[in-house]
């Protein structure tokens, strides 16, 4: 999360652009903004977005309207190479050509390779016309609400408006399609290949070539409305209409630390812990050293309530497990998770009942432990669960950058007024909302077995590569923490849990208990313009 480059404001005839790196970033035509971003990724099997560094580039150059640009390439893996591409970028008057050619240089497994094109979120409810290999049309439209899965699949191009210019990409080398990355807290939509409908992950040996190209052509026109589609009603995002019902505030929690047991602090309860913060911890059921994470959690809290989310598939061992937490001292609510799809099944949501009901007044909370994309792809498992539910938020799944971790927080803005949609009036629990992820929530690896019942050399996120963000304890950091609590404090979010209580992960601050204003508006996110945060590395 340490400040990186803001880039190189560049031009080629009518085109402007900056140069990040190896990405073209912030696209406009004719002074009208366009894209945010062409780039090239390379994702391994696990969905690891490789280290990208530029090994040579030239000046954007040529006369007139048009010109070239060439930009050379390697990308990494903990440090390995594993590819190297060329982007060759052709300007001629309102068309800008990418080339983009890729040879592997060692053999891995590979999820996706190619180009990307990221469009911007100010798209939402504009118009488009999908263009499909067989030649084929389909006529949509941008979603307005976070959408589950893609809005454009089986790509071979397409043609929408933004502003007062009209578009048409065309893409080749491979079959793309378009997600909502707003699902992430991305502020894009995403057109990509390959589809997810392939197989994946696939072995490649080196010298592997991939070749693939994109063509966008603009069409202005200067007239009174122009050809442009009009811009979408966003209001929603702001707030309901004012009313007299104040919504009570959301409980601030933080995350159970997962670092070594030498690290604590000298302190039985960290001073970052108020004695009113209830502490969240995600024990997997079956690893041997459940109850030492337990016993860290409740000694986190000191003596305060634990928000216990268990990590399981057996919903006998979970019923067993309840038993023994609510046995050990304060809780605040329970929740269970499946550690393959990371959501609530039936029949764990069936176990919490059962819990709930034995136990009389003990609240139950179901969902995922992972990104808002599990709970929109998956809400018709909760259709017959009518308690909270839950998700996490996580601004580095995709993209290091300053800019994405900056704009994550108007996209949580977003999240949680289409998980408030889908809630249909239950509560939501938000979080952990942490600057890195805690897990990968989409590796085809089989997790690490445990072995160890301490904890004294940490546990869970202390073993995820990339999981700690170098910058997590930084003025910039604690003014994104701020900036997110504001953006996620709407009418019927019940509580919001932010970084772990101490260590690598967590952070220095104490939680404030934030109100709702009356109309449900958001306070001003201000200090979000400050966190000029990121580990430099984009994933995308």
């Amino acid at each position: 999360m340490t400040v990186t480059s803001m880039g190189t404001e560049s031009s080629i005839g009518a085109w402007r652009f900056t140069l990040r790196g190896a990405e073209l970033a912030d696209l406009a035509y004719d002074g009208e903004p366009v894209l945010r971003a062409i780039r090239f990724v390379t994702r391994d099997h696990d969905w690891r977005t490789a280290d990208d560094t530029v090994l040579a580039r030239t000046q954007p150059s040529g006369t007139g309207t048009g010109g070239r640009l060439r930009i050379e390439a390697s990308s990494r893996y903990d440090g390995t190479e594993v590819l190297r591409y060329v982007l060759e970028v052709t300007v001629d008057g309102p068309t800008l050509h990418v080339d983009a050619v890729a040879t592997t240089t060692a053999p891995f497994r590979r999820n996706r390779i190619g180009l990307v094109v990221l469009h911007p979120p100010t798209l939402a409810g504009v118009p488009f016309t999908a263009r499909h290999p067989s030649g084929s049309v389909t006529e949509s439209a941008f979603p307005t609400w976070i959408a589950p899965h893609q809005p454009a699949t089986d790509l071979s191009g397409l043609d929408w408006s933004t502003g007062r210019v009209a578009l048409t990409l065309d893409l080749a080398g491979d079959v793309f399609e378009t997600e909502d990355q707003r699902n992430w807290t991305d502020a894009s939509f995403k057109t990509y290949s390959t589809p997810l409908s392939e197989p994946f992950p696939v072995a490649l040996d080196a010298g592997s070539v991939v070749h693939q190209s994109l063509t966008l052509r603009a069409t202005t026109d200067d007239r009174p409305g122009g050809t442009a589609s009009p811009a979408p009603d966003l209001a929603f995002l702001d707030g309901p209409a004012p009313t007299t019902v104040v919504a009570p505030p959301p409980t601030l929690q933080l995350l159970a630390a997962s670092a070594p047991a030498a690290a604590r602090p000298t302190d039985v309860r960290p001073a970052a812990v108020p004695l009113d913060v209830p502490v969240l911890v995600e024990p997997v059921l079956g690893d041997p050293n459940v109850r030492a994470v337990l016993a860290s959690a409740r000694r986190d809290a000191g003596g305060g309530p634990l928000d216990v989310r268990f990590v399981t598939e057996d919903p006998d061992l979970l019923r067993a497990a309840i038993d023994d937490v609510l046995d050990s001292g304060a809780v605040v609510r329970i929740g269970a998770f499946d550690p393959t799809t990371h959501v609530t099944t039936p029949a764990l949501q069936q176990a919490l009942r059962d819990a709930a009901a034995s136990v009389g007044d003990l609240e139950v909370v179901a969902g995922t432990r992972a990104h808002f994309t599990e709970l929109n792809r998956t809400v018709d498992l909760f259709r017959d669960w009518d308690g909270p539910l839950t998700f996490s938020v996580t601004p580095q799944m995709h993209d290091r950058s300053p800019e994405q971790v900056t704009e994550s927080i108007r996209m949580q803005r977003w999240v949680v007024r289409s998980a408030s949609r889908l809630a249909a009036g239950r509560a939501l629990h938000v979080g952990p909302v942490t600057l890195r992820p805690r897990f990968n929530a989409v590796a085809t690896s089989a997790r690490p077995s445990v072995t160890d019942a301490t904890i004294e050399a940490g546990y869970g996120p202390q073993f995820v590569p990339d999981a700690t963000d170098p910058e997590q304890h930084s003025p910039a950091a604690r003014a994104w923490f701020a900036a997110a609590v504001e953006a996620l404090t709407v009418p019927g979010v019940a509580s919001i849990t932010l970084a772990e209580a101490w260590g690598p992960r967590g952070g220095r601050w104490v939680p404030r208990k934030r109100q709702i204003p009356a109309d449900g508006r958001r306070e001003s996110v201000a200090l979000a313009d400050q966190t000029n945060v990121s580990g430099g590395r984009r994933r995308s």
